[in-house]
């Protein structure tokens, strides 16, 4: 039986990061479901992929709120079985690369 790994992406809509508009666009609809389609091509169901806007309402985000100031962590977070795998800003490529990784230290690699 395949192992299910866990992504969860954690941002703010409402922290403007970089002045430039540098980084990926977390918020953005359209962004997070072309890299949800890249995802599942890549990996199938393997992956399950989960985006937490500190700015909604909801303990859990209040809970990684609470997180990301006391330990400073930069925004965007990403988890891989709920282990933070990269703060700060990163790319669809980091991101596949990290759940690869993720993948192999299981055995399950594609």
């Amino acid at each position: 039986m395949d192992k299910t790994v866990s992504v969860t992406i954690i941002f703010d809509s409402k922290k403007v990061q970089c002045e430039g508009q540098c980084g990926f666009d977390w918020s953005s609809p359209e962004s997070v479901e072309t890299v949800k389609k890249r995802v599942t091509e890549r990996f199938g169901k393997t992956v399950m992929l989960e985006l937490v806007d500190l700015s909604a309402a909801g303990k859990l985000n209040t809970d990684w709120q609470n997180r990301v100031e006391k330990e400073n962590l930069n925004l965007p977070l990403l988890l891989v079985n709920n282990e933070i795998r990269i703060p700060g800003e990163f790319d669809v490529r980091q991101m596949m690369d990290a759940i690869e990784v993720e993948l192999e230290i299981d055995g399950t690699a594609i």
